[in-house]
């Protein structure tokens, strides 16, 4: 009963910005989805249009249902709509109204420059949505990864805390001392202090985003990259007990950091040295897993 009234509080007590979004999209979609359906198509061209039209008031209709029901696809159909607008619009322009080059190339820039206000602004509002939705499930296999990384380090002899499994691998310590300066780096762009700077040029980070980020927030593959030199450890904390110590600080304050952010800008995006800007939710994603990773690392 308590998780309903929950959601039915969350549903009904949305930004205003994000009512007029929504009323918005809607309306879009029934337009668009009328046009389609009952346009003349009596040539390739038409039917293209009609098409359009339908592509557009569907996805319109699903970005909105995105929003209310909190679920990530709406980022693909926010593409799909966007797109659909262009193609629709331009091709309505040319081949069905006759109008000339100039005129097509400037439905062409104004419709990009809707469809890029589409995009940031109902990214901002999925991403708060799939943050505030997922957020206490991730902060708890957040916890436990946390204690997982403590429980295998308090455990750790002296000379254990210091020996490399290879010559260019790092000890416990210096993994430690890496893991803190991440939650402190993470804790301080919340506090919006400077984010690191992205290392991947755009192209290639795409392809990075779209083939290897899904599978590493799953924890379906390590990464494999070298690390900032922010975030490179220069020893580590003397013993195990200290290492408990520090750790356990770092993590709980970038955690209180991560929750005030959450609750107040839950549309906000922290930036990764790889992947590039990431929302919240995908930040503690990478966050749980990247412990995990280090913790595979430690010496047996």
């Amino acid at each position: 009963m308590k998780r309903r009234l929950d959601a039915l509080r969350a549903l009904i007590h949305r930004p205003l910005g994000e009512w007029l979004f929504l009323a918005l999209l809607l309306a879009l979609g029934v337009n668009s989805l009328y046009n389609g359906l009952t346009a003349d198509a009596f040539g390739a061209w038409e039917q293209a249009v009609r098409a359009g039209n339908g592509i557009i008031g569907a996805a319109a209709i699903g970005i909105a249902t995105a929003i209310v029901v909190r679920r990530r696809w709406g980022l693909s159909l926010l593409w799909l709509c966007s797109l659909a607008m262009i193609f629709t619009g331009c091709a309505a322009t040319w081949k069905l109204g006759g109008a000339p080059v100039t005129t097509v190339l400037g439905t062409a820039m104004l419709l990009a420059f809707v469809s890029a206000l589409l995009i940031w602004y109902g990214s901002r509002r999925l991403h708060a949505a799939v943050t505030q939705q997922m957020w206490p499930a991730l902060v708890d296999e957040h916890v436990t990864a946390v204690e997982e990384y403590v429980g295998s380090i308090a455990a750790m002899s002296g000379p254990a805390w210091t020996a490399r499994r290879a010559p260019d691998a790092w000890s416990a310590a210096e993994i430690t001392e890496h893991l803190v300066r991440t939650y402190a780096q993470f804790a301080g762009e919340a506090r919006g202090k400077n984010s690191l700077r992205v290392r991947v040029a755009p192209v290639r980070r795409l392809l990075i985003r779209l083939f290897v980020k899904r599978r590493l927030l799953a924890g379906e593959i390590a990464p494999r990259a070298r690390a900032p030199r922010e975030l490179r450890p220069t020893g580590g904390p003397a013993t195990p007990a200290d290492g408990v110590v520090m750790f356990r600080a770092a993590s709980d304050g970038c955690l209180r950091d991560l929750e005030v952010l959450a609750k107040r800008r839950p549309f906000f995006r922290l930036v990764h040295p790889y992947f590039g800007a990431l929302p919240l939710y995908e930040i503690m994603q990478f966050s749980t897993q990247h412990i995990r990773h280090h913790r595979r690392q430690l010496p047996t």
